[in-house]
């Protein structure tokens, strides 16, 4: 990893394990070979999707990874797509964005 790289990350709540599994499932066919292939020539490295761990709450956490803030940037205009498709689904989303500045 780049000193560079720029990160973003978005908490996302859902009301049921059925909301979570349409949304799930959905994010999957989003990530065409196509869409992968013009993140990746925009500078996205990668994306990670983690279903945080918590009895009464169904949540993930969505990690992105660019090379840096021009590669968010151009990845945009893929990934508001995404935010046109998503508004569709019954979830609560909260968004950071930023610069790593220590790892190991």
């Amino acid at each position: 990893m780049d000193k560079d790289n720029y990160f973003s990350s978005a908490i996302v709540t859902f009301p049921s394990e059925g909301d979570y599994k349409l949304w799930s499932d959905s994010f999957k066919l989003f990530n065409t070979d196509k869409s992968k292939e013009f993140l990746r020539k925009s500078g996205q490295l990668n994306v990670s999707c983690i279903r945080i761990a918590d009895e009464n709450l169904v949540k993930i956490l969505i990690i992105w990874e660019y090379e840096d803030e021009e590669a968010f940037v151009r990845c945009q205009k893929l990934w508001s797509k995404w935010g046109d498709i998503a508004q569709e689904f019954v979830s609560k989303i909260v968004f950071n964005r930023g610069k790593k500045f220590y790892s190991w």
